[in-house]
């Protein structure tokens, strides 16, 4: 009895070792996967998830065969810079950075580990790439650069008296001043001159505002995280003086915003996702076309607000509440 119970010891202790063994091999054999943006806001925690999600139908799945860690800079330029130096000191195979400044910092620190950015406007003005096709170097990703021309369609629906827009913005922000350049290229097709009011800071936003009204006849936020967090004080101003309010970023139609056209963020993220699981099966980051995401969306979200434009003396068109994918009451 007891040299049965010896061997059924053994055995157990056997199994037990490889187990462990195995363990210690799937361990050694995952790929460090670091996520981090500069903020957490919804879009970026969408844009985050959706990268998980690519990366998960892609065969790659956090603690089977990869080991993700994220981090946010919680608005600090200088931690951010801190995590970009720890990621590669922690021997990251793969940076996922989402937002420009994130990009920025993590390309700052090195040019050899793989990065892929996601939610930024304009990678070749930020000098993150030099062309979306074949980039080189150790960076590709997606930009998120606003449906503009759709969006400028939308206003003119809802406003058809639109002839000048006003913009303001953070001009030290590389993404607001891209999607400027943008815009007036746009607006041009469309009959539409930008009128433009900086606000390099939050408190700057009330005044910026009051300096378009009487000069424009719709008032556009874009994607600007300067002006966004001063957003219902613009609204505030588009109420007071019937001056339509229309953002980049559909959220903040939820804000009082009139309306905007937008991307799915979760979609966005998944095609990072799909980028860096093409690059984790062994492609070089330089060899994978960096993309614009509106550009492969064959659907864009429609927001709009009902209320916000009663309060604005504006009254949405029947087909524009009859295509919008979410309607604010």
């Amino acid at each position: 009895m007891r040299g049965v119970w010896l061997q059924a010891r053994v055995a157990l202790l056997a199994c037990a070792a490889t187990a462990l063994m195995c363990g210690v091999a799937a361990a050694a054999g995952q790929k460090k996967v670091m996520i981090s943006t500069i903020v957490e806001v919804p879009q970026l925690v969408e844009t985050k998830d959706g990268v998980l999600k690519g990366l998960a139908e892609s065969g790659f799945e956090d603690g089977r065969n990869i080991k993700v860690e994220y981090q946010t800079a919680n608005g600090n330029a200088s931690t951010q810079q801190q995590i970009a130096k720890k990621f590669v000191g922690d021997g990251a195979d793969l940076i996922i950075a989402i937002t420009t400044p994130t990009a920025q910092a993590m390309a700052s620190v090195t040019n050899s580990v793989p990065i892929v950015f996601a939610t930024v406007t304009d990678p070749i003005k930020a000098k993150l790439i030099a062309q979306f096709k074949a980039p080189g170097g150790n960076i590709t990703g997606v930009s998120d650069a606003p449906p503009l021309a759709a969006q400028l369609n939308l206003f003119r629906e809802i406003a058809p008296n639109l002839k000048k827009l006003g913009f303001i913005y953070n001009p030290g922000l590389d993404s607001s001043n891209a999607t400027l350049e943008r815009l007036r290229e746009e607006g041009t097709k469309l009959g539409i001159t930008i009128v433009e009011a900086a606000a390099p800071t939050t408190n700057e936003v009330i005044p910026a505002t009051k300096k378009l009204v009487g000069n424009v006849d719709a008032i556009y936020v874009p994607n600007d995280t300067t002006v966004v967090a001063a957003l219902e004080t613009v609204v505030k101003v588009g109420q007071e003086t019937r001056i339509p309010v229309f953002t980049g970023e559909t959220r903040g139609v939820d804000r009082g915003a009139i309306a905007s056209v937008g991307l799915d963020y979760i979609e966005v993220g998944r095609m990072a996702g799909h980028m860096a699981a093409v690059i984790l099966e062994g492609a070089k980051a330089g060899d994978v076309d960096a993309v614009v995401a509106y550009q492969k969306m064959p659907n864009f979200v429609v927001v709009v607000n009902k209320s916000a434009a009663a309060a604005m003396g504006v009254t949405l068109p029947e087909a524009v509440l009859k295509r919008a994918t979410r309607t604010v009451n």
